[in-house]
């Protein structure tokens, strides 16, 4: 679960409904004492949805019958991406967002707009009974100069506010795709379960079902961003198996896009899945773009920070002038020191730009600097292929072999711009290398 969703433990049912009154008939006892609601019953979990959109969001919510009701589980993935959108936006700017299948809710644009007051939405839906309902919610929160919803028709693109519009950018686009690809897949998905569901599915075939089911409905989007690019900096969707994850990465690797993102989205027993991928060259810290879970370890993409342990220093400022002798040596780089950090507590950091490869021993032996002629504007302002955050950090571990911890110094190397991972790879390998034979001397 994210760190920012508010609802970690269970919503006091009797207060909400204090709140909410509509949500009082659908309170039953359990066997401790306390009020909740039966999970099970379609207007039981609207009501219940509605009561804690209008408590802590201040949206009105209409929920029809017969098409899904949103669980707050949606939130995670709203959060995801605000977290890219911080960590990839450098200015601010509205920041403007793509809802593929919005659906009769409309709950990403909402909790968006509500979240971020600086995001504007296009929402799209290809069922006419979702339209209405999503146009009279988006009417009823006054929200209708930041959210726009759009039909789709079966032979539009996925991805057709951009494609249909060439002159139009995005800055992410997010999507809940129909998990299903037939009715039949349902019914087994339903039979395979040990134990009844914890909660009654509320949704529409239009919802549910699509040809090939939801890894072929993402790796779609994703053949249809190729064509795209950078004109939208984030594609992302929600997924809802676990082996949808590994397709659609594979369909990522196909087109050789390097630059994505996966995390897990957890909300009680429910468990699913992001993935978010991009044509431009901002990367992402690892944190965001590398989830834990050991079930996805094969599909992650690798890491953007690297670290090195380093041999025992002398002293700080040994460690300092043995870093800035080695960047002085490297023609064609920028480097930034980052005068805030407190060398005698948390270490030094230093925020390199690289025009080209001038380290290793061809390029050495050649004296010429290799330019990578898809270049991009670094945070200098300057012209460049390779920014990374160089740091030197004093870590407490434990030794094994001693009775107390020992302090020992680690040169970590985060990779923030830059499409030749290589380069970046090389750049490390060589100021590593550099740095800890210095500091044996």
């Amino acid at each position: 679960m994210h760190e920012r969703n508010p609802y970690k433990e269970p919503p006091d049912f009797a207060a909400l409904a204090d709140f909410y009154p509509p949500l009082r008939s659908h309170l039953r006892q359990t066997p401790t004492g306390c009020p909740a609601i039966e999970f099970k019953d379609a207007a039981a979990q609207r009501c219940l949805t509605e009561a804690l959109l209008q408590r802590d969001f201040g949206l009105s919510m209409n929920l029809p019958e017969g098409r899904l009701c949103p669980p707050v589980l949606r939130l995670n993935y709203v959060l995801w991406i605000q977290d890219i959108m911080k960590a990839t936006t450098r200015s601010s700017s509205a920041i403007a967002g793509i809802d593929i299948g919005t659906g009769a809710s409309a709950i990403y644009p909402l909790l968006g707009s509500v979240i971020e007051p600086s995001w504007m939405f296009v929402g799209t839906e290809i069922d006419e009974i979702s339209l209405q309902s999503a146009l009279v919610n988006v009417h009823d929160n006054n929200l209708s100069a930041r959210i726009q919803i759009l039909k789709a028709n079966p032979s539009d693109p996925t991805l057709f506010p951009i494609i249909n519009h060439p002159e139009s950018s995005y800055d992410f686009t997010m999507c809940n795709p129909p998990f299903y690809e037939s009715v039949e897949e349902v019914r087994r998905s339903s039979d395979a379960k040990t134990f009844a569901p914890n909660a009654v599915c509320t949704g529409a075939e239009v919802e549910m079902i699509t040809a090939g089911g939801e890894s072929a409905f993402v790796r779609q989007m994703v053949d249809e961003s190729v064509t795209i690019g950078s004109r939208c900096r984030w594609f992302t969707s929600m997924l809802g198996k676990l082996s949808s994850v590994s397709e659609v990465v594979g369909a990522l690797r196909k087109h050789g896009i390097n630059n994505y993102a996966l995390t897990e989205l957890v909300q009680g027993q429910t468990r699913r899945w992001a993935i978010g991928w991009s044509f431009q060259d901002q990367r992402l810290p690892d944190d965001l773009a590398r989830c834990c879970s050991d079930a996805l370890q094969g599909s992650l993409p690798l890491p953007n920070t690297l670290r090195q342990p380093l041999p025992a220093i002398r002293s700080v400022q040994h460690l300092q002038l043995s870093i800035q002798a080695v960047l002085a040596a490297l023609e064609g780089i920028i480097v930034d020191v980052d005068d805030a950090a407190d060398t005698r507590t948390s270490g030094m950091s230093y925020h390199i730009s690289a025009f080209g490869n001038t380290w290793s021993r061809a390029a050495r032996r050649q004296k010429k600097v290799a330019f990578n002629t898809d270049t991009t504007e670094n945070n200098t302002g300057a012209h460049g292929n390779t920014v990374a955050t160089i740091d030197a950090t004093d870590n407490e571990v434990d030794n094994g072999e001693l009775s107390q911890s020992q302090c020992l110094w680690m040169l970590e190397c985060t990779w923030t711009r830059g499409r030749e991972r290589a380069l970046f790879e090389s750049f490390w390998s060589h100021v590593s290398r550099k740095v800890g034979a210095t500091l044996t001397l």
